[in-house]
């Protein structure tokens, strides 16, 4: 093959790339071929990695656990539930399982034709999305179902997931342009006769699939605590309580009650009679300090379906049994 120095920086990029990766020659050999150094050829990788003339795709396969996945449908009468081997790895690595795991059961729902789905934030959602490789479709239409975390909270914010989803799915947003939680209800009622937020509000009950993580009210599992958003004194308030966790910003109990009526008279998000009426409603949760969260969002039918991993399934209905 001849490699001439007429060749665009792009296609002698590409040539690199197709001897490293598929012609599966040596650094040094690709140098000797393009008479460059080693480390240049090191350096023309990166760039075609930066520019996309490399792009990577890792598939993933898991083993799952169809009897832990039946016990969930059958004792939660859910519409479906997937359940994974995940090895012992750190939160961050078993997010990217989690989000991984969750792509793969979500990209036949998210093809179809004028599909509107709802999401809410936080970091599983950010790792499904990541994961998520699917065909474009303009018609496809992603709701922002709770209120802004802000500037501060960028990853974690509804605004980026709704941004970064529709991008992905090729169709448009509707953003909920105001905070989660305000000082008082009477600022909740004001912002709600806003025509942009009631637009937002009225597509909410169009929504055909809910895409959710499942927030903890342990303080080591808190995305609202450890992102800064709620502090100690409010997070306390939560638990005095009762609450054990919250989908879309809405707290329950362990028995999945809706419980911290007064910090929700402050929160903008959606209501939990529209929520449940979303007919598939996808919780994506698991590991340690989460297990009492999803109980009670199973409980309370804030999700019917769920992506967990084995040993939080089978802690789920530990709990369950024994609660």
């Amino acid at each position: 093959m001849s490699r001439t120095p007429s060749h665009s920086r792009a296609v002698l990029l590409a040539d690199v790339a197709e001897m490293y990766f598929k012609e599966g020659l040596t650094q040094a050999e690709i140098a000797r071929e393009i008479d460059v150094t080693r480390s240049m050829v090191s350096r023309m990788l990166t760039e075609a990695r930066e520019k996309d003339i490399v792009k990577i795709e890792i598939v993933r396969r898991f083993n799952y656990d169809p009897d832990l996945q039946q016990a969930l449908q059958e004792t939660f009468n859910l519409e479906g539930a997937v359940v994974f081997h995940s090895p012992e790895v750190s939160r961050r690595r078993y997010l990217t399982y989690l989000g991984a795991a969750a792509a793969q059961v979500l990209q036949p729902y998210l093809e179809e034709e004028g599909l509107v789905v709802g999401t809410a934030w936080g970091t599983t959602l950010g790792a499904t999305i990541e994961a998520l490789e699917v065909e474009k479709s303009q018609d496809v239409t992603v709701v922002q179902l709770v209120g802004a975390l802000g500037e501060r909270n960028l990853i974690f914010d509804g605004h980026q997931v709704v941004h970064r989803l529709a991008d992905k799915l090729g169709g448009q947003g509707y953003y909920l342009n105001v905070p989660y939680i305000v000082d008082k209800p009477e600022t909740v009622e004001s912002l709600m006769t806003v025509q942009g937020v009631q637009e937002t509000m009225l597509q909410m009950k169009k929504c055909d699939l809910g895409l959710f993580g499942v927030g903890s009210t342990d303080l080591d599992y808190s995305t609202f605590y450890n992102a800064g958003y709620l502090v100690l004194e409010e997070m306390r308030g939560l638990a005095v309580h009762g609450a054990v966790g919250n989908v879309c910003g809405l707290y329950f109990d362990i028995q999945g009650s809706p419980t911290a009526r007064e910090f929700q008279r402050r929160s903008i998000t959606i209501r939990k009679r529209d929520l449940v009426t979303i007919p598939l409603r996808f919780g994506i949760a698991g590991g340690q300090g989460k297990t009492a969260a999803i109980l009670g969002a199973l409980r309370g039918e804030y999700i019917n379906y769920l992506i967990t991993d084995s040993r939080t399934a089978a802690d789920i209905l530990r709990m369950n049994k024994n609660s």
